[in-house]
């Protein structure tokens, strides 16, 4: 059998194909929650025994769910594959391929023939130092073959202490493509994502925090595990779960007694909600989570459960519970509503955890916060600048409005800090291009174009060379490419003959050493290429 593939993730397996032929390091994917990282890691490995029968690899996850979910993409695509996994009761030798839990497999590098590449889902969890069980691995891996390749696959590209997971410094060097979540849910891709806020909100100012980390899980069940403040959040969330005509719900909570008294509160307003945790007992659990799946129940509470590899496009509501100061936690969290399916329109995030105002929308995690606001009539979040709520027709008062624009002018003006950022939001800024990732870009109905993505320290910018489309865009981009290439006026170049230039990536960088980007509504549009970067007066 093979895969559908849809454009996106055609681009991204071109984007590791190129890069691992053409770079040195390790590159990473980040697709979001629901964009089907399993079915593109088997359409790679398709494509390199395709090319390499005799290829041999390892597809690592840290839980059996992740690892069985990987090894079915890949049986259906035909692949001859093991697994080796001991939650899952097996511990193949001999396959080319093997999918394998890290808790099993950590120790025995040296017991396989030598992988000539290692696929590492969830890659977020690879620590940046120190030893560990991933570390533990790929070097005893790399021991046997010096020329392994590490690809990363991951929703959120970033830890919380440590920054970006990408450095040249890191197992992984680079991150070769990205695809962000508005741009799946606009495409059809992913479901639709709404919010509230709840009235009942924990007060966390005295929670004790890790170093450099979230919240300490004791400090923080003290003060959310309140009898009132438990009742008064299930009381709400089932109000509007009900109003709404909610079917599939899962709570997020904070601890094994939290979610004990979640589930208990949910019960006394009809609503039978099991929870389960790293305690509960295997076949417990699976059998929880099977007639969830199935539609025999309706909401379901968990710690720290039903977050990465948790798979039910059923999930039409979110209730967050458990606050965190850890962008990828809220990520994967609100995460698992994001998978389609006919039987919901949307999904809706309710949040009880401050969650929303800690981190701001999902779709921005790490990039420019956006100004929110809260409907005082029904709780909706949605973006200050709109002043209207999309979904009741509420309208901030232009007192409010006046009141808060003055009291951020007065930080503006007052700021115990000097910035270095432009005054306007859309003045000019020039930024070192580090890398720059090219790929085929698909669009239905149109002809094939040409994606670069610039990658600038931290961030990341796109700009589209559409060399084949016919009229004015098609000359535009023929005039931008000759600019970079020296050709003469009238040489005519086509997206297959650029991707067919294995050093394509590399020559763009040799020629172009600086991009200069300005705000153009919601996103970043490049006006000029190679502007001398003037420095900060010190």
């Amino acid at each position: 059998m093979t895969f559908i593939l849809r454009p996106y993730q055609i681009e991204a397996i071109n984007a590791v194909h190129n890069f691992v032929c053409t770079e040195k390091g390790n590159p990473c994917v980040s697709t979001p929650t629901g964009s089907g990282k399993s079915v593109m890691m088997s359409a790679l490995i398709r494509q390199w025994q395709a090319e390499t029968p005799s290829v041999r690899g390892c597809i690592l996850a840290h839980r059996k769910e992740l690892v069985q979910q990987n090894y079915e993409k890949a049986a259906y695509a035909g692949i001859d594959t093991g697994i080796f996994s001991a939650g899952l009761g097996r511990k193949d030798y001999e396959s080319n391929i093997i999918f394998a839990s890290i808790d099993s497999i950590y120790k025995r590098s040296g017991d396989f023939a030598p992988f000539d590449f290692i696929f590492v889902d969830e890659a977020h969890r690879i620590p940046f130092s120190g030893e560990g069980k991933y570390r533990t691995f790929l070097s005893g891996c790399r021991r046997f073959n010096s020329r392994l390749r590490v690809v990363g696959w991951t929703a959120t590209p970033w830890r919380m202490a440590g920054g970006q997971l990408c450095h040249p410094d890191h197992i992984l060097t680079h991150l070769c493509y990205e695809s962000k979540i508005t741009e799946l849910i606009n495409d059809g891709y992913l479901c639709n994502l709404r919010s509230k806020v709840g009235i009942s909100q924990p007060d966390l100012s005295e929670v004790e925090r890790y170093s450099g980390g979230d919240y300490k899980v004791n400090s923080l069940a003290s003060a959310t595990n309140k009898d009132s403040l438990v009742s008064d959040a299930v009381s709400e969330a089932v109000r509007i779960i009900v109003g709404e005509n909610r079917r599939f719900a899962i709570f997020y909570c904070v601890d094994i007694a939290h979610a004990e008294k979640v589930s208990k509160a949910l019960e006394s307003h009809n609503v039978y909600a099991p929870y389960i945790t790293s305690k509960t007992k295997t076949y417990d659990r699976d059998k929880i989570i099977a007639d969830f799946k199935a539609g025999c129940i309706h909401a379901i509470c968990n710690v720290n459960v039903l977050t990465e590899g948790f798979d039910a496009p059923i999930v039409d509501c979110i209730v967050l519970l458990r606050p965190t100061l850890s962008a990828g936690l809220f990520s994967q969290m609100v995460g698992r509503g994001l998978r389609p399916c006919e039987s919901k329109h949307d999904c809706l995030v309710l949040d009880f955890a401050g969650c929303i105002d800690e981190h701001g929308p999902i779709d921005l995690l790490g990039g420019q916060r956006v100004v929110e606001a809260v409907c005082l009539k029904c709780r909706e979040v949605f973006s200050r600048a709109l002043r209207v709520c999309p979904h009741c027709g509420w309208e901030i008062p232009k007192r409010e409005v006046e009141r808060i624009e003055a009291v951020e002018k007065e930080k503006r003006m007052h700021g115990t800090k000097a910035s270095r950022r432009s005054i306007l939001s859309n003045e000019p800024e020039t930024l070192t291009v580090d890398t720059i990732y090219v790929s085929r870009h698909k669009k239905p109905g149109n002809p094939d174009s040409v994606r670069l993505q610039f990658r600038c320290g931290l961030r990341m910018f796109r700009h589209w060379v559409c060399l084949d489309h016919p009229g004015t865009p098609g000359a535009l981009a023929q005039s931008w490419w000759r600019r970079f290439h020296s050709a003469p006026r009238g040489t005519k170049f086509t997206v297959n003959e650029v991707l067919s230039d294995l050093f394509v990536s590399q020559n763009l960088v040799d020629k172009i050493h600086t991009i200069t980007v300005r705000k153009n509504g919601k996103y970043f549009e490049i006006i000029d290429y190679n502007r001398q970067i003037v420095k900060d007066a010190q």
